[in-house]
């Protein structure tokens, strides 16, 4: 499967630990992203996270409930297989 540099980021990103949400319509990603500054979070608009959901590479953790809250994210078994391959 042939993938964006962008989308492969996101998967390697997600691999390693970082917490990425997905608004419930699944329209709006953001990645969760700790500031070491001012040890705050900080949250980085994802524009790869539909797509992947759309390819069945990503999934919800939780079953949405509503479309204007956020849901966090994670890796199905297809999408770990691809990032080891592109390891």
């Amino acid at each position: 499967m042939i993938i964006s540099l962008e989308k492969s980021n996101a998967l390697q990103r997600m691999l390693k630990g970082a917490k990425y949400l997905l608004r419930g319509d699944k329209a709006i990603g953001l990645e969760v992203r700790r500031d070491d500054k001012t040890r705050k979070l900080k949250e980085v608009n994802c524009r790869s996270l539909a797509p992947l959901l759309r390819d069945g590479l990503v999934e919800f953790a939780y079953l949405p409930t509503d479309i204007t809250r956020y849901y966090e994210v994670r890796l199905t078994e297809a999408g770990v297989r691809l990032v080891r391959e592109l390891t």
